[in-house]
């Protein structure tokens, strides 16, 4: 009859890897994969530098461990090998670690590591290792009116990235991809960092983009 579905139609939805799946996937890790993992976590934290708070790349890959191992993050099998789903969650781990420390800055957690990190110049001035990342060229009154005119569209691009990283939240391989191009990457650099052919990263872009537009259009009133 027409209407049911079918074992078989069921079936085609991929499932999350059990626990048993991923115990065995981490026994069963090469050296290669452990270096490459070892090395995304060393690569995250030089990135993320202050946001890591005193915490090490062992830290990082061990919480991006747990988070595949309690279900927090899933790991699809057919989707993503289980070095590049793992290596994924290192990058949202450091991702998380960085945007707790931007909306919690001024805290006595950070300001503490801000502190300790400043010194002392030849004139008594406080030399804080943050001040190269302020532009020196504008003043107060030029960073609020930078702000004001800014603040709209980056709130509006930040909504929009949201919503295409969580279309893709199931999709091993797109948000790697995903993650890479925010990181400023480019295709070649993903290609090599995750060992993409160039097929798999063509067929991967594609299937980004063709979402992307979907949700540009709904987001305009297309």
């Amino acid at each position: 009859m027409r209407g049911k579905s079918t074992p078989s139609q069921s079936a085609r939805e991929p499932q999350p890897a059990t626990s048993s799946d991923i115990e065995q996937a981490i026994k069963a890790l090469p050296d290669e994969d452990n270096e490459r993992i070892e090395q995304a976590g060393l690569n995250r934290i030089a990135r993320i530098r202050w946001s890591a708070n005193g915490r090490s790349h062992e830290d990082l890959v061990q919480e991006a461990f747990t988070r595949i191992l309690d279900g927090t993050r899933h790991w699809y099998k057919e989707r993503a090998s289980f070095t590049d789903c793992l290596i994924g969650a290192v990058w949202r781990v450091a991702s998380a670690w960085a945007g707790h420390r931007k909306r919690n800055k001024g805290t006595p957690e950070y300001a503490v590591l801000e502190s300790a990190l400043s010194r002392t110049d030849e004139k008594g001035k406080t030399i804080s290792p943050f001040d190269p990342l302020h532009d020196p060229t504008l003043n107060i009154e030029e960073e609020l009116i930078q702000a004001e005119t800014t603040a709209e569209q980056e709130a509006e691009s930040k909504e929009l990235a949201d919503r295409i990283e969580a279309a893709f939240a199931n999709d091993g391989r797109a948000s790697i991809v995903l993650m890479g191009f925010q990181d400023g990457m480019n295709g070649p650099e993903i290609r090599a960092a995750f060992d993409f052919s160039e097929k798999e990263f063509r067929t991967t872009t594609r299937r980004i983009q063709r979402g992307a537009n979907k949700i540009m259009d709904e987001h305009h009133g297309k």
